[in-house]
């Protein structure tokens, strides 16, 4: 009787006293997690990653050291030098696995698997009592909104050059903005037509009169723009600008002395009133430049670009 109880006490302190072991340790292809956020060892070397299915009460020794442990939901991350072989693993209650080889050394950036094989929890006999326990889980999501950075305030200076069929015009172009602002445009032939005598049409007759005056072929043009609108920042560097304004292109034709000399303005040739403009500017650092069109009463259109510099602060 005695040696029975004495076998039995043992069979009971050995069942308590079961051992765990590795059931399996791989090489995970697929997983970038050491790859994508690396931890380094004292020789500014990247680690390689290994994942340990088992509960946060192991702990974890190797003869090159660990460098960095994560515990992380079902598993435990050591981050181990490069080259390391062997993994002591320890259990307050189920012992010590010393000295797991790997199947090979371990890589830098890489991730492995290792899977542990755990005792079974003794069962534990509870009694049932009728009584109901109502669990709430509570979810608090946090939005954060996305705050839009304030753009440095800018000023644009330019000198432009308009192209139309009158010869060129020179201009000034000036903008205040951050995200949005708003320009002035101003632009001139620096010619002027003087006084005139009369007006002709485009056929060189004068109104109300079927005898065509004679013309010494000397032409006078005057040409202006002044515009003003928003501009807006669209992206790197990059705006756009519209405006409308006032704007007047003037042509007149010289007589010869034998029609009485002077100049008549044509009508025909010779437009104004509204005018709109619409383009786009680019800064390069504190170099920009602008291209625009810029229309007189629908009727004439000139092909406006410019250069010039941006003084501010430079967005980050």
């Amino acid at each position: 009787m005695m040696i029975l109880l004495f076998i039995l006490s043992l069979w009971s302190a050995s069942v308590q006293a079961q051992e765990f072991s590795v059931a399996g340790f791989r090489l995970l292809p697929n997983d970038v997690s050491a790859f994508i956020t690396p931890v380094r060892d004292l020789n500014d070397e990247p680690c390689a990653l290994v994942k340990v299915e088992a509960p946060s009460d192991f702990a974890f020794s190797t003869p090159l050291g660990i460098v960095s442990r994560k515990d992380k939901v079902g598993e435990i991350w050591l981050y181990l030098p490069k080259g390391s072989k062997l993994l002591t693993i320890k259990h307050p209650e189920w012992g010590v696995l010393r000295d797991y080889r790997f199947s090979k050394p371990l890589e830098s950036r890489m991730t492995y698997e290792l899977k542990l094989k755990l005792p079974k929890p003794t069962p534990i006999i509870q009694e049932k009592h009728n009584t109901i326990v109502e669990v709430k889980t509570v979810i608090d999501t946090i939005a954060i909104p996305q705050v839009r950075k304030k753009m440095p305030l800018a000023l644009y200076t330019l000198a432009t050059l308009s192209l139309h069929e009158d010869g060129p015009s020179y201009g000034l172009f000036f903008a205040l903005m951050r995200r949005h602002g708003f320009f002035i445009h101003a632009s001139s032939n620096l010619k002027s037509i003087g006084s005139t005598e009369g007006t002709c049409n485009k056929e060189g007759f004068t109104p109300g009169s079927s005898i065509k005056p004679y013309y010494t072929g000397n032409t006078r043009h005057q040409n202006y723009t002044f515009t003003a609108g928003a501009i807006h920042h669209i992206t790197h560097g990059f705006c756009l600008f519209e405006g409308v304004g006032y704007g007047k292109a003037a042509t007149a034709w010289q007589q010869t002395e034998s029609s009485g000399g002077g100049y008549l303005l044509n009508e025909d040739l010779t437009h104004k009133g509204f005018a709109a403009q619409l383009g786009v500017l680019a800064s390069f650092n504190r170099v920009s430049i602008a291209a625009s069109a810029i229309t007189i009463a629908g009727k004439q259109w000139q092909g406006s670009i410019g250069i010039g510099i941006k003084i501010g602060k430079q967005k980050k």
